[in-house]
């Protein structure tokens, strides 16, 4: 009879050796992408090139546009959807950066072409035929529209019948120390494109497409450096779905709680990315079914609350090979709407900070009995240790402030005004940036004002 030792041991041989074969196929998918990503972002940067000097009916074409259908096709059997990026002079497909050789400048020249069409990457959904690979490479050789040249581009492709390609936007990195680069004029910039990124992923994923988290990595950096700016907790973005603006809160006060807790960069990229695809489970579709000879096809519907974050994890998992990022992800989906206290085990940090989250905004902005930011705090704090971490409850008090954005104050005993800054230190911390929506003849304030309280003497006192 097996002991209960031996049974152990054995346990942990298989999870020992599990963890080896998780690391090696890593090592090995990432290597095999490299290079074939390398071969495969030479050939597309030397077939649009070409475009410049031969008709793609020149027979000068069918060769290249074979090998590049042929390197598209050995990536789409390692990685599913390839999705590849150009960024500041760099290459990444996937989460792989491919090493190019820098003297040919090969990265930004390729960068620079898709660029003319505003287009900083694709997502190839599957692979091309050789005739739709040649309208993409006509597509992206010919010259831009003068307007919304990336939406134009998109109409084309669709229209010539290449409908498995997606297109995003120009990103940027923050690399190392490298300072802040987006101002406070920039916010709206940012919320908008953050929020528009959110409601395509979800359309995407959707339509049964892989996760592609790099653009929406991108935008998470974008958000941390805006620093302390709070007024994407308090304002929606034009045009944005309620569920594109309950996303980004989301992230927003995730990224709030978590630099209260002290999570290095990199860890506050993951969260942040986390947060972003935390509600992705709504976008499956529950007993959908293709049409048959008998009946028409069936959309399905979003699963039940109860059911979406592991609908969630399921989704996420569909995105190739093993890495810590991508279990955090869906690790953050399944466990957000778990109890702190869950007798089936304590929640990952993630789900926790998330948990927190999502709660404060329910009871601020989507809940049928909304409260005031204070109030809603209060709640959190109330049941700490069973439904919510008390960790995560503190470092989102301590994040948010006395009054956190949103609150509606007297200044000065009598002007109105909404809170719109964090706190960035101790003094500040129940003194905020405000926004005077009345002055009711308070001298020197005009509606429209930005006050920062911790600078001047004013008395400040909470409305209500």
């Amino acid at each position: 009879m097996t002991s209960a030792a031996d049974l152990e041991q054995s346990q942990q041989r298989l999870g020992d050796a599990v963890d080896r074969a998780r690391m090696g196929e890593d090592r090995d998918l990432a290597s095999r992408v490299r290079d074939t990503g390398e071969r495969f972002v030479r050939q597309l940067f030397g077939a649009l090139r070409l475009t410049r000097i031969h008709d793609l009916k020149n027979a000068v074409f069918d060769k290249p546009v074979q090998e590049l259908c042929a390197s598209l096709g050995t990536l789409e059997e390692l990685l599913g959807a390839i999705h590849l990026v150009t960024v500041e002079g760099q290459v990444y497909i996937n989460d792989v950066r491919v090493r190019l050789d820098e003297r040919l400048d090969t990265a930004a020249q390729l960068g620079r072409e898709l660029g003319r069409h505003d287009v900083g990457g694709m997502s190839f959904h599957s692979a091309l035929d050789i005739p739709s690979m040649k309208l993409l490479v006509d597509a992206f050789g010919s010259e831009p529209a003068e307007e919304n040249q990336r939406g134009a581009l998109r109409a084309r492709l669709e229209e010539s019948g290449v409908s498995t390609v997606d297109l995003v936007g120009a990103y940027r990195f923050r690399i190392g120390d490298e300072p802040a680069s987006v101002s406070n004029a920039d916010t709206e910039r940012v919320r908008d494109r953050a929020v528009s990124l959110v409601d395509a992923t979800v359309d995407s994923l959707g339509a049964d497409r892989m996760p592609n988290p790099l653009p929406v990595r991108r935008a998470v950096t974008e958000l941390l450096e805006l620093g302390d700016e709070a007024d994407l907790l308090v304002e929606n973005a034009k045009g944005s779905s309620a569920f594109g603006a309950h996303t980004l809160r989301i992230s927003m006060l995730a990224l709030v709680a978590g630099k209260q807790l002290g999570l290095p960069q990199a860890t506050l990229q993951d969260l942040g990315v986390a947060a972003m695809f935390h509600d992705v489970g709504y976008s499956t579709r529950e007993g959908a079914t293709p049409a048959t000879a008998d009946a028409p096809a069936h959309p399905g519907y979003p699963p039940p609350y109860e059911r979406h974050g592991a609908a969630g994890a399921r989704v996420l998992l569909r995105q190739r090979g093993f890495h810590e990022a991508k279990i955090l992800r869906a690790l953050a989906a399944l466990h957000h709407t778990r109890r702190f206290d869950d007798p089936g085990g304590r929640p990952s940090l993630f789900g926790r900070v998330i948990a927190v989250c999502e709660a404060y905004d329910a009871l601020t902005v989507l809940g049928p009995k909304r409260c005031s930011p204070p109030e809603a705090l209060a709640c959190l704090w109330a049941e700490r240790g069973r439904y919510f971490d008390p960790d995560v409850v503190q470092a989102l008090m301590n994040g948010l402030g006395r009054f956190p954005p949103g609150t509606h104050v007297l200044v000065g005993r009598r002007a109105h005004a909404v809170v719109i800054g964090l706190p960035k230190d101790a003094n500040s911390w129940a003194r905020p940036r405000v926004r005077i929506l009345e002055p009711n003849g308070k001298k020197g304030m005009a509606e429209g004002d930005v006050v920062d309280l911790a600078m001047t003497a004013h008395t400040v006192i909470f409305r209500g």
